[in-house]
């Protein structure tokens, strides 16, 4: 009998200790690139990366897995700053780049309360006296600090979200046109009442949204109802932008164990649930990424999902036999008209792995959208080991639309757990830098090196009357590129609000600036290497 439960005993140990090799195969495995992507012709950007010599000391045990990030130009003097989310036990953090490197600013007058964790980030300047303002959801509320020549003041908003909700990404417009920013808070449920990370079909289960107008002095009316976007359904973030050009700003949301849900803004301050090609599937996207990407001039978007990481028994859930689910990554071409097609396989964005946010950017200055990735979760087992996480992916777009991985030849690898990618040229050097924000560690600089190509920068006023603006260029050859002036693209995060467009080797011979309100700014180049600079609108 004693040799019966030895040989019991040393089987299962020797199939768990196979079981658990497997999955450290598949792992492995999970971060090879499945797609060959011609890069001939293009330039790959390089980048010199360095540590931000400061730990976030997230505890998943306590806190939902977000952390708030932001570019923001505290002085005025057109060398932007780091503004990195304190985890419960600690404080916010401002970052100067200086001498090469990114140096902590003490005094800046941001503070949080002990026990309180800051979550999602978005730069605006709301009183319109010229100095980027700095908001904050945390899990106490909407923190607003009011920056006055470098030094904020920090208040609490009366923008309360309901009972067991908790405030993650802030997207701000002026829906009603009163000159004042109005936010849309994404809601997910509290973290001591997750009761799990697969549930789809629960009645009620998750956080709520919230759309909340400003009375004119930053006091807040909640308009969720009025606006016709009351659900409850556990949300990440959403993105403010023309989606059908029609002068209203449309709003785009990612649903955790959910859908993409594309709202249309129906011109009287109501938005209506359209459908897209997620809508028939359920996902778990998470970050956004916004941009034109298939240079025809229309808006498009690419949202992160769980990828091929997971198990697909762990994806699936609650969901039913007939409930179809995705896990692969999201990438809407904007057909016009609010019609969207998939296009991530087309793309070659497909395939890749457990992703949080993401951000379009033009890294090679040749005038093509490329994409930047956050990847690992610090909730995932499997990613306590570092060689069994995602690499973080940096893919650059060639001549045909396709998107290569190439951030081992860039230089561009985070093996962290980055919650999102944020851009701003910090060095001055005309070429986009970026930031891989991590939780639980210390986050990545990556700063560019000299390359190919040409840049032109197109700054607007950080008011909420430039929020949803479009800007093209055109280039000498009658060529055109156009980006639009959104706040809060990644995933809890904001980059710089200044345009950076590659120019490849020509002159820019124009640059339009049209505003949802119906304005227009042109003005004559030719550009090349410099910086448009708009006044306020009157």
């Amino acid at each position: 009998m004693g040799k019966f439960l030895k040989r019991t005993a040393l089987g299962l140990i020797m199939l768990v200790v196979g079981l658990i090799l497997m999955v450290c195969i598949m792992m492995m495995l999970d971060n090879r690139i499945d797609y060959d992507v011609s890069t001939e012709g293009v330039d790959v950007p390089t980048f010199t990366a360095q540590d931000i010599e400061w730990d976030q000391t997230h505890d998943n045990d306590t806190t939902l897995p977000f952390m708030a990030s932001a570019v923001i130009d505290v002085d005025g003097d057109g060398t932007e700053e780091l503004f990195l989310g304190g985890s419960r036990t600690q404080d916010d953090a401002l970052f100067k780049f200086a001498d090469g490197t990114m140096t902590e600013v003490e005094g800046s007058g941001i503070t949080k309360a002990d026990g309180e964790a800051s979550h999602g980030a978005t730069v605006l300047d709301v009183d319109a006296d010229g100095d980027d303002d700095l908001l904050v959801s945390r899990t106490d509320g909407i923190w607003l600090n009011l920056n006055e020549g470098g030094v904020f003041t920090p208040q609490k908003l009366n923008a309360e979200m309901p009972e067991g909700t908790t405030a993650l990404g802030i997207a701000v417009a002026d829906i009603n046109r009163d000159g004042h920013f109005d936010m849309y808070i994404g809601g997910y449920i509290r973290k001591d009442l997750v009761e799990g990370q697969n549930i789809f079909n629960k009645p009620n289960y998750g956080g709520s949204s919230q759309m909340f107008l400003n009375n004119g002095d930053n006091t807040f009316t909640n308009a969720t109802e009025a606006t016709g976007l009351t659900y409850i359904h556990n949300t990440f973030m959403g993105i403010f932008v023309d989606v059908d050009e029609d002068g209203f700003e449309d709003l785009v949301t990612v649903h955790d164990t959910g859908q993409v849900r594309t709202w249309r803004n129906n011109g009287d301050m109501t938005f209506a649930n359209l459908p897209n090609p997620n809508s028939n599937f359920n996902s778990y996207p998470m970050g956004i990424a916004v941009g034109d990407y298939s240079g025809d001039g229309r808006v498009d978007f690419f949202f992160s999902n769980v990828g091929s990481t997971p198990p697909r028994f762990m994806i699936r859930g609650d969901t039913t036999e007939d409930q179809e689910v995705e896990w692969e990554w999201l990438l809407f071409r904007n057909e016009g008209g609010f019609a969207f097609s998939e296009q991530a396989d087309a793309a070659k964005v497909a395939n890749y792995e457990f992703s949080w946010g993401a951000a379009f950017e033009d890294l090679n200055l040749d005038g093509r959208e490329d994409l930047i990735v956050s990847e690992n979760y610090v909730g995932l087992p499997t990613h306590n080991i570092e060689m069994l996480r995602g690499p973080g992916r940096l893919l650059i777009q060639n001549t045909a639309g396709e998107f290569a991985a190439v951030g081992a030849e860039a230089g561009v690898v985070n093996k962290r757990y980055s919650i999102a990618p944020v851009t701003a040229d910090f060095n001055n050097d005309g070429r986009p830098d970026i930031v891989h924000v991590n939780i639980g560690g210390r986050s990545q600089l990556f700063l560019s090196e000299p390359g190919s190509g040409t840049s032109l920068k197109v700054k607007l006023p950080n008011q909420i009357e430039s929020v949803g603006a479009k800007v093209t260029v055109t280039m000498v050859d009658g060529s055109t590129q156009s980006k639009w002036f959104i706040r809060g693209e990644g995933l809890v995060s904001d980059s710089s609000p200044i345009l950076i467009f590659g120019l490849g080797e020509q002159d820019a011979s124009s640059v339009t600036v049209d505003y949802l309100v119906g304005e227009e700014s042109v003005f004559d180049g030719p550009f090349q290497n410099g910086m448009v600079t708009v006044a306020a609108t009157p």
